[in-house]
């Protein structure tokens, strides 16, 4: 699957969400957990992009990835290590959010073996979802502004 259907500049990407705040991909299915994310995008105006596709990025790596990923473990129980493992190897790394009905020590240290970010246990509530967001989105922006001054000496 193309990674291009995710991004700003696909027909399919929601309209309206301002740019100037986080960008998120979320590959949840439909469902509550949707809902409350559209939600609270809609209300801080950041753009999020809904897939219930497990997606693999292609092999080139994309600038243009969004910098927050959220992923349903349950879309793929058994793939979800190559699918973050996948996400992880882009660059710039994405801030990748797993969101697992079980979240235990082993979940967690698998996770960061395969290169995510965090795990929040569903069903998940409004607080727990923007608590872990803005702390993605602090992450993100905190990279962000050491890429940028590298990026003018080279």
């Amino acid at each position: 699957m193309s990674l291009h259907r995710f991004l700003s500049s696909h027909p399919r990407h929601l309209q309206g969400a301002r740019q100037n705040g986080h960008r998120i991909v979320s590959i949840v299915p439909h469902g509550p957990i949707r809902f409350l994310l559209q939600s609270i995008s809609r209300d801080a105006g950041w753009a999020l992009t809904l897939s219930e596709t497990p997606l693999i990025p292609a092999p080139a790596r994309r600038a243009d990835m969004p910098p927050i990923v959220i992923y349903d473990r349950e879309l793929s129980p058994y793939r979800w290590h190559e699918i973050i493992g996948a996400l992880a190897h882009n660059s710039p790394r994405p801030y990748v959010i797993l969101l697992s009905p079980h979240a235990d020590a082993n979940l967690w240290d698998e996770l960061q073996r395969v290169g995510g970010s965090d795990i929040l246990r569903a069903p998940v509530t409004r607080d727990n979802i923007l608590a872990a967001l803005k702390k993605a989105g602090q992450l993100s922006y905190s990279q962000q502004q050491v890429r940028l001054p590298l990026a003018e000496m080279q």
